[in-house]
């Protein structure tokens, strides 16, 4: 499969890239930075870099044309975030998608902020949440812009996955339990990277999560 990735050079991005290869995927990635990537995906001959930024549309649209199957997006907010750029560029890009690209499936990153409508009452995520409004600058904002985004694309068009995640940690790669916040069972507090990484890859085969917002965390993370 080949896969356009945006947002690769961040410890989840990253994690995703050497995951992907190992399984035999080929990539597109779109970095502001290619020197941040390590040597190993630089010169892998399943890797196409293109180099631009938010506001090179022109460079996105290359990446685009580039062949990909699934985009996948680790792009965040920054902590404490200013203004909603990342809204911005998604309003710019998913219009492009049934255009401009090969693309029929994307992932893209969110957290808790964005409610999806199956989520329940959550007592330890609401108190989360309201930290996240309150000292996070924009963050709130940008999260639930970006998301709707996501969720506004043409399912006819394009089918979309919305992956919320939890804390993040560094630990190996250990069961994933998805689902939605407040059903006690796939609201836990953390993630490890590369459990993130391991099951997109997944859902890439088993199709669980099309157009739906699915909250992931670690098996025994409360």
């Amino acid at each position: 499969m080949h896969i356009l990735v945006f947002g690769g050079t961040g410890a989840v991005g990253l994690s995703f890239v050497q995951e992907a290869l190992k399984a035999g995927h080929r990539l597109t990635l779109y970095v502001r930075s290619p020197s941040k990537l390590p040597k190993n995906v630089q010169q892998n001959i399943n890797v196409h870099i293109v180099e631009g930024d938010f506001s090179d549309m022109e460079a996105v649209k290359k990446a685009l044309n580039d062949g990909a199957d699934v985009l996948v997006s680790f792009v965040g907010p920054a902590i404490p975030n200013k203004g909603m750029a990342i809204t911005e560029f998604y309003d710019k890009l998913f219009p492009l998608l049934p255009t401009d690209s090969t693309i029929k499936r994307c992932f893209v990153l969110s957290t808790a902020s964005y409610s999806a409508p199956e989520d329940r009452r959550s007592l330890k995520w609401w108190f989360g949440i309201l930290a996240i409004k309150l000292f996070l600058g924009t963050a709130y904002k940008e999260i639930n812009g970006m998301s709707r985004a996501v969720t506004s694309l043409p399912t006819e068009q394009v089918e979309w996955t919305l992956f919320r995640v939890p804390g993040l940690t560094n630990s190996e790669a250990k069961p994933v339990r998805a689902g939605f916040i407040g059903d006690g069972k796939s609201d836990g507090i953390f993630i490890s990277r590369g459990s993130i990484a391991v099951w997109i890859l997944q859902e890439l085969e088993e199709r669980r999560w099309v157009n739906k917002a699915p909250s992931l965390c670690n098996v025994g993370w409360l």
